[in-house]
């Protein structure tokens, strides 16, 4: 048995789920991030919209900095509360280390800061910064991806 209860959240959640497309679609063509949540103020706050916009915009560039330096296909990149929620933006290991030769697998996560070094994105596990070893393939599952917003001296990586 159907409720009315029960469609009206479908469509909710569907009607959801296809702004949230649009805005995505609508930022990856170029549409600034204030003019977006300017059109969805009606239905969510500036700071919730650009805390979506942002995520997206990190986890792209964090994408294309991996890929452009040959690393895509040992970490994936992934952004959380899609439809609630706090939005992050994660990256876990998607390789499998004996797969690896151990100076690749031990170069690793300082072949991945210096990638995402470029994009002026770091990582962190519980506000610690990375790049370590421990910290990427450790006990934690993934670790997230955060701007660089006070970089170090330019010509030194994190």
């Amino acid at each position: 048995m159907t409720s009315n209860t029960h469609t009206a959240l479908q469509n909710y959640v569907n009607a959801r789920r296809a702004l949230l497309d649009a805005m995505l679609a609508d930022l990856r063509d170029g549409t600034a991030a204030n003019e977006i949540a300017r059109l969805v103020s009606v239905a969510w706050s500036r700071p919730v919209t650009l805390e979506y916009l942002n995520s997206w915009d990190r986890a792209d560039r964090a994408r294309e900095a991996l890929k452009a330096a040959g690393l895509s296909d040992y970490v994936d990149v992934r952004t959380t509360g899609d439809l609630a929620g706090p939005r992050a933006v994660q990256l876990q290991i998607s390789c499998d280390p004996l797969d690896l030769e151990p100076d690749t697998w031990q170069d690793l996560p300082n072949r991945i800061a210096g990638a995402l070094y470029g994009a002026r994105i770091g990582w962190t596990v519980s506000g610690e910064l990375g790049p370590s070893l421990e910290a990427l393939l450790g006990d934690v599952e993934h670790v997230e991806l955060v701007e660089l917003d006070h970089l170090p001296n330019p010509d030194q990586q994190p």
